[in-house]
């Protein structure tokens, strides 16, 4: 058998993070782990250990063919593993369980298309402590360059497709929701906007932004000052200030004495 055949057709996620996330939390089902022949050294050695305890077959091939069958650009670390798809949560049950917290927050993307940007925003978003990712209409899915830019963030918190976003906006607000849809042209700043309760985020990809008839259906539309000559940010970089804003507001709530 040649090195190349060894490398199923299957997903494969690849990095040292991501697929120790996989081994750990056990939410994706690792079928087989491939090595660089070359070595990889540091984490690695504590991946290998976990796989062989879980009688997970362990591939040794070289660094070339993982670098042929993942793609030049992607750093792989010497390590990819054979994994059945991430699941996806129900959108029914991710907004059930927000609702059901008194500062439930979720993330709407609307054609977020870039999944290195998705994978950098399910990072932002578990470090914050956001309830769920809504993926609307043109979104990226959970494709193993995602995960891999999340370092295993998306295996710690609820990723649903939601096929009818424009709905599901209006049903949040209903069920006391305050939404707020990022756009540079918005006229209520950042720092006005009530971030507290609970929260939904609409968020567009970059370049087109959240559709207009999406972004009508939000209470606000919300906008980050930029200094002059600067157009945008990333969108995981203004999903990360506004997320972050909110946690120091509630944390200033619990404990205004303490603040952080």
């Amino acid at each position: 058998m040649r090195p190349e055949d060894e490398l199923p057709p299957e997903e494969l996620l690849y990095g040292v993070h991501p697929v120790l996330e996989a081994l750990t939390t056990r939410l994706r089902s690792v079928e087989r782990i491939f090595v660089a022949r070359e070595g990889t050294g540091g984490p690695a050695g504590r991946l290998l250990r976990l796989a062989r305890q879980a009688g997970i077959p362990v591939s040794h091939v070289p660094r070339e063919v993982l670098a042929r069958r993942l793609g030049r650009k992607a750093v792989h670390q010497g390590i990819a593993a054979a994994v059945a798809p991430l699941p996806y949560a129900d959108p029914d049950a991710v907004c059930a369980a927000a609702a059901a917290a008194v500062d439930g927050t979720l993330l709407l993307l609307d054609r977020v298309t870039d999944p290195r940007n998705l994978g950098a925003i399910l990072r932002t978003a578990a470090a914050a402590g956001v309830s769920g990712v809504l993926l609307g209409e043109g979104s990226v899915g959970l494709t193993p360059a995602a995960l891999k830019t999340s370092a295993g963030a998306a295996g710690r918190l609820p990723v649903a497709r939601e096929p009818k976003p424009g709905t599901r906006l209006e049903a949040l607000r209903r069920n006391g929701f305050r939404s707020l849809a990022l756009d540079p042209r918005g006229a209520l700043p950042w720092d006005r906007a009530d971030l507290t309760g609970r929260l939904v985020l609409v968020v567009g990809g970059e370049g087109p932004g959240v559709r207009p008839g999406l972004a009508t259906r939000a209470e606000h539309r919300v906008a980050i000052p930029l200094a002059p000559g600067v157009e945008s940010l990333n969108v995981s970089v203004s999903v990360g200030v506004i997320l972050f804003e909110a946690v120091r507001r509630r944390r200033a709530i619990e404990s205004p004495q303490g603040g952080w």
